[in-house]
C-alpha cells in the first residue's frame, strides 16, 4: 500500500489571505477619501449657495435682527465672505479661498440686470496617496434689488 505524502499549503496560503486584505484595505481606504473629498465638494457648493443668496436679497423693514446695511440694500463683499466663510468653519473646512464677483449684463433684452457669483476654492491632499486636488465650486444668483 501507498502512502500519499500530504504537501504544506500553509504558507501559500496565508500569502493569498495578505495580498487580498491589502488590495481590500486599499480599495476601503479609496473609497474613503473619495468620500470625503466629495463631501468637501458638497459642502463647499451649499456654502457658495448660502453666500450667493445672502448677497443678493435685500434686508427688509420687518428683519428681527436689524440691517446694517438699511432697508433694500444689499451686504458688502466683506460681509459676503464672512458669510460664506462661517458656514465653511461650521462643518469643519479651513483655507479656503471665497471670491465676490457683482456684474450686471442684459438678460432676455432687459437692460443691466445685475448677478452675484460666488466661487469658493481649496486645496484638498488625500490622507493615503501622494495627490492633491483643487476643489471648486461656484453659485450665482439674480440680485432681487433689481
Amino acid at each position: 500500500m501507498k502512502t500519499l505524502k500530504k504537501t504544506r499549503q500553509g504558507g501559500a496560503t496565508l500569502v493569498e489571505a495578505a495580498v487580498t486584505i491589502l488590495i481590500l484595505f486599499m480599495f476601503l481606504m479609496a473609497i474613503m477619501e473619495f468620500g470625503r473629498a466629495y463631501n468637501i465638494y458638497q459642502t463647499m457648493t451649499d456654502a457658495a449657495r448660502e453666500g450667493a443668496r445672502f448677497a443678493v436679497s435685500p434686508c427688509s423693514l420687518v428683519d428681527a435682527t436689524g440691517c446694517p446695511y438699511g432697508a433694500g440694500s444689499l451686504p458688502t463683499e466683506s460681509d459676503i465672505i464672512a458669510k460664506t466663510q462661517t458656514y465653511l468653519a461650521a462643518a469643519n473646512i479651513t483655507g479656503a479661498t471665497v471670491l465676490v464677483d457683482q456684474r450686471s449684463h442684459a438678460v432676455g433684452g432687459v437692460a443691466d440686470t445685475k448677478f452675484t457669483r460666488i466661487q469658493v476654492s481649496r486645496p484638498y491632499q488625500f490622507l493615503l496617496f501622494p495627490y492633491s486636488i483643487n476643489i471648486h465650486s461656484n453659485a450665482e444668483m439674480r440680485n432681487e434689488t433689481n
